[in-house]
């Protein structure tokens, strides 16, 4: 069976419950000018796919500290992720070796790096490797491992272990979630372990992760803002304790645009 697909207006409603939080079927109905009836269906089937979780009266995301299906994720913000990931491969010159992470924003870094010249990609991130396998100047090392299939990567030590056999120009790396207080956080100790190898192992360290994961809750530390080269985003939240932190850390934050790119 071919994998099903979500309406334009049930992928909204999964950015504004990635963004903003829970989200009420009465609520929902007044802003799109629907039927509660109606609204009901569509975060039925957004529950079916495991991309949400229903509440007596709304919806929020599944249960607090696990991650979304990738699917889910890269639906999600899909302009932000596409100026972002198109201003982080501007950034990265050819011939250069890169290492990209998980995440669904890392996967659209990769496919703004298909024409690239003599670039040489290591990932563990499955929809990395589909995408520049077709791209006949980049060379994909792809890491043995676990496969997670939600996520469509490839975790445990054998990860760690290849990863530990290069040295990177450059590392592209997403986060669970942000944080002021402790910077990248992930939803799982294998995660972080993975993303910290690919930061250890490179030169240039690129985080590249739109507002919303300021809005996330993950458990796991993965490693603090000063610890890497640039952040990619598409903005900053409002709130000052972001943005002083970033400060603090001397951190060089690049705001992604269409002008920007």
């Amino acid at each position: 069976m071919g994998q099903r697909i979500i309406s334009s207006r049930q992928r909204e409603i999964l950015g504004l419950i990635e963004t903003e939080g829970v989200q009420y079927i009465e609520d929902l109905a007044r802003r799109y000018d629907l039927t509660t009836q109606t609204i009901r269906r569509d975060i039925n089937a957004l529950c079916d796919l495991g991309h949400a979780r229903r509440f007596h009266g709304g919806v929020d995301l599944p249960v607090e500290g696990s991650n979304i299906s990738l699917n889910a994720r890269a639906q999600l913000n899909r302009r932000a992720k596409r100026l972002i990931a198109r201003r982080v491969a501007a950034d990265i010159g050819a011939e250069a070796t890169v290492f990209l992470g998980i995440g669904s924003t890392v996967q659209f870094v990769a496919d703004a790096l298909r024409d690239h010249q003599g670039l040489t990609v290591i990932t563990n991130n499955i929809h990395v490797a589909l995408s520049l396998c077709d791209a006949p100047s980049v060379e994909v090392h792809l890491t043995g491992g676990l496969l997670r299939h939600d996520d469509r990567d490839v975790v445990g030590t054998d990860v760690i272990r290849f990863i530990e056999k290069f040295y990177a120009t450059h590392a592209v790396v997403g986060a669970g979630a942000l944080s002021p207080l402790t910077g990248l956080m992930d939803f799982s100790y294998s995660e972080a372990q993975i993303t910290n190898a690919l930061l250890e192992n490179s030169q240039t360290k690129f985080l590249a992760a739109d507002v919303s994961k300021w809005t996330r809750t993950a458990s796991v530390r993965v490693a603090p803002f000063s610890k890497l080269t640039r952040f990619y985003t598409d903005r900053l939240p409002g709130e000052a304790s972001a943005a002083n932190a970033l400060a603090e850390s001397g951190l060089e934050v690049v705001t992604c645009s269409e002008e920007t790119t």
